[in-house]
Formats: C-alpha cells, structure tokens, sequence
C-alpha cells in the first residue's frame, strides 16, 4: 500500500521520479478471438454469364473445382447460391435444375471427397413452390443456409422456422440496420429464432432500383464503409452481445471490409459472388476465390488469428460437430 504524504512532498517525489511510460503490463490483452472463421461464396455473377472458370464459377464442374480448393486451403465452409446463375447450354440453375437436384451433384463429390470437413452452407432461395425452396435443407444437404429478413413474410417466416425444424442453422443475411430491426422484431422478438443468433453483414453492393427486397447501402469510401460496420455491429451486439457475427466482402469494399472485420474479432465470408473487385482502388480483378481466400488468411495471420476449421464453426453457430 502507498504511503500517504503532503501535496507539496508527494508532487516533488513524483517529478524526481517520473516516467513518461507506464509498465507493459497496465494495458491488458484486447478481446479479439484468436480463431477466425472463414468462408466462402464461389459462384460469380458479375461476368457476361459465360464461365471463366474461377473468376465466374457458373457450371457444376467449375463450382466442384472451386469449392475444392477453398477447402484445401482452409475455409470451414463453403456457401453455394445458384441465383441468376446460367450453365453453359445457356439453362437457369435455380430455374431450369430442381435446386435440390444441382445442390447434390456439387455436393456429392465434396463429400466423397472432404467428407465433413467443410460446412454446405445453401441457399433456400430457389423453386417454384415453398417446399422446392426448402427441399435441399430438409434433404439434409446443408447444414447452414442464409436468409434475409428483409424478403416477404410469406416467404421469410416459415423458411427460417422451417430451417430451425431441420436442425439448419439460419444465417441471417442482413444488408442495412433496418433489416437487423426486422430480424429482431419478426424472428427474435417472436421467439422463432434459436440462440446463438448468427449474422451476416452483407452491405456494400450497388442495387439497380430505389428500393429492393434487400435494399443496401452505398459505401464509396473507407469512412462509409468503417462507419456502417460499426453501426451495425453496435445495433446487432445491442439485440444480443453474444451473436455470432460474420462480415461478407462485397462489391469495392471487399479487401478493406475483410480487414477491420478481422480487426474487429468477427468472422468473415470471402469469395466471388459478391465481388469481383481485388482492390477498392483499382479494376484490378480477382482470379478465382482461392486468391482471395489465401489474401483473407494472410491477413488474420497478420492480426493474430488463426482460421478455425469446419468443427470450430459448428461449435461457433450451435451446429452438432461432425
């Protein structure tokens, strides 16, 4: 204990022996995981829809290569999305194939291959009835799949209370804080959704129209794009702080996106499918996911982090490890 003494000793003793620095030891360890969770989309959708291989990942064949090296390299799971995607005899995958059909040719040879050392994280987007859309999930082809509050009710409610029922974890994609508002309000607040809550943070994409069923925000530079990551993160951590929370790289952001959520202790998603930028201030374009994938893990190895693997994961969102 310090001995107590007058003003005018105790301020002669402190400048005789002052320190401009304090010990190392005051500041303590910051509170960032040293585990990281890394995914990723493969598909692309910013070509002409010709596939270019890695770079626009469109056929079975070009998805099967892609997903394979990103496992190879580490990812704990990959996401496979169909949307707008078109095959090279010119056919709709998430129109012209019965999604549950494409989903089990990609995923049959991952299988055989990395048995469950990756996680099938799958979209339930696709189908011309509601049962087509949820047919991969309850067929026991994924184990995560994301879905947006911000899609119609009809739609939205009975697809996640749907994916809860088959022990899918629900991503919840979300592209502004309004939509972190309806997740609360529509899946939360109504008790629909299981903890650990799991997030998506997908902003950062141009929209074509005023306003869409996922309308986004527009980020054209690093403050724009620091300053809605915080936000969210802020609105999301206000609903529960123990969500799970991963940033999805999109549209010019997606290096510096990747970077302060990994600065931040969150989880990403890498990949083409929401980005085909390398740099935010260049037209230089990424070659194929397993680029970008090596450039996300060499920069949580810079910052301390260490991507966890398919298991990690599972235990991360509430998944049964395999």
């Amino acid at each position: 204990m310090m001995t107590p003494l007058p003003l005018w000793e105790a301020a002669k003793r402190e400048l005789e022996e002052y320190q401009f620095v304090s010990s190392s030891d005051v500041q303590p360890k910051w509170d960032v995981p040293e585990k990281i969770a890394i995914n990723c989309a493969v598909s692309g959708r910013f070509t002409d829809g010709a596939s270019t291989g890695g770079a626009n990942p469109n056929n079975l064949e070009d998805y099967v290569d892609e997903a394979s090296r990103v496992i190879e390299a580490g990812a704990c799971g990959v996401h496979i999305d169909f949307t707008f995607v078109t095959d090279a005899k010119g056919r709709r995958l998430d129109r012209d194939l019965r999604p549950v059909d494409a989903y089990t040719e990609v995923l049959t040879p991952l299988k055989k291959r990395f048995g469950n050392d990756f996680v099938p994280n799958l979209n339930v987007l696709n189908g011309t009835s509601f049962e087509m859309c949820v047919e991969p999930a309850k067929a026991g082809l994924a184990e995560a799949a994301p879905c947006a509050p911000g899609h119609p009710d009809a739609f939205m409610v009975p697809a996640v209370t749907a994916l809860e029922e088959f022990g899918v974890k629900p991503e919840l994609a979300v592209h502004s804080t309004g939509e972190i508002e309806l997740a609360k309000r529509k899946l939360i607040d109504t008790g629909i959704l299981k903890k650990p809550y799991n997030w998506l943070i997908l902003y950062g994409l141009p929209f074509n129209v005023g306003r869409s069923l996922v309308s986004g925000v527009s980020v054209n530079n690093a403050q724009d794009m620091a300053q809605h990551m915080f936000m969210m993160v802020d609105q999301i951590r206000k609903i529960d702080p123990d969500s799970i929370i991963s940033v999805c790289a999109a549209g010019r952001a997606t290096l510096y996106m990747t970077t302060l959520a990994t600065m931040l202790g969150l989880h990403i998603r890498v990949g083409v499918e929401d980005t085909p930028w390398k740099y935010p201030n260049q037209d230089k374009l990424l070659g194929n996911n397993l680029e970008m994938f090596e450039m996300a893990k060499q920069i949580a190895e810079l910052h301390g982090r260490t991507t966890g693997d398919a298991n990690y994961y599972r235990t991360l969102v509430g998944l049964p490890t395999k």
